[in-house]
């Protein structure tokens, strides 16, 4: 089925139309599909239900979900591309993920001691809290053009957790818990006004 995209749709529509599509993919009470219900958290999505829902929207309203790119933004955090990246931007040195995820503890501070004895990084203070700072802002950076309602999570928020583990299952799940029905209707609705599909003053 081909989505109408000459539709002009009101907010309640979409609203509606999300949870309807989120009841439908997640075969779940329409009861418990309120607006800030995280997906993952409140509502048990997984992996394969992301995909499904993303279709469902794509065919529904005519705009791309990208589910897939908060898995793969993920899964690059997690494997630790994303730091091999800011510590070549940092200190021109290329690192593989695979090197790095060797290092123990999975701390900044172990990876940047790490690369100072294999590598002969020179080291400075406040180092640190630089790189994981610059961490968080890439994957924020990454994040943004997703549905993800990043606009209360703050850098030092997010770096406390990686200062702490780079793996850190906390601050996946801080992350991952911004994805809301609320926020994944906010991005449709942004799409559709973009598209000139979407009615004026809703």
């Amino acid at each position: 089925m081909e989505p109408d995209t000459a539709k002009i749709w009101t907010r309640p529509e979409v609203q509606a139309g999300v949870g309807k599509l989120i009841v439908e993919s997640l075969g779940i009470d329409e009861a418990k599909v309120t607006s800030d219900a995280a997906l993952v958290r409140d509502l048990g999505a997984e992996s394969i239900d992301f995909l499904d829902l993303s279709f469902k929207c794509q065919q529904t309203f005519g705009v791309d979900l990208p589910m897939r790119l908060i898995q793969e933004r993920r899964i690059e955090w997690r494997d630790l591309s994303v730091l091999a990246g800011v510590l070549q931007a940092r200190y021109q040195i290329a690192v593989a993920a695979d090197e790095l995820r060797t290092v123990s503890p999975a701390t900044v501070g172990a990876v940047l001691a790490h690369l100072a004895a294999k590598h002969g990084v020179a080291r400075a203070a406040g180092d640190e809290q630089a790189v994981v700072r610059a961490l968080v802002e890439r994957i924020l950076a990454d994040l943004a053009p997703t549905p993800l309602d990043l606009s209360d999570l703050t850098v030092d928020r997010l770096a406390r957790y990686l200062e702490q583990n780079l793996h850190s299952s906390e601050a996946v799940e801080v992350v991952m818990n911004r994805l809301t029905v609320r926020a994944i209707t906010e991005y449709l609705v942004k799409q559709l006004a973009a598209a000139g599909r979407l009615a004026p003053g809703t």
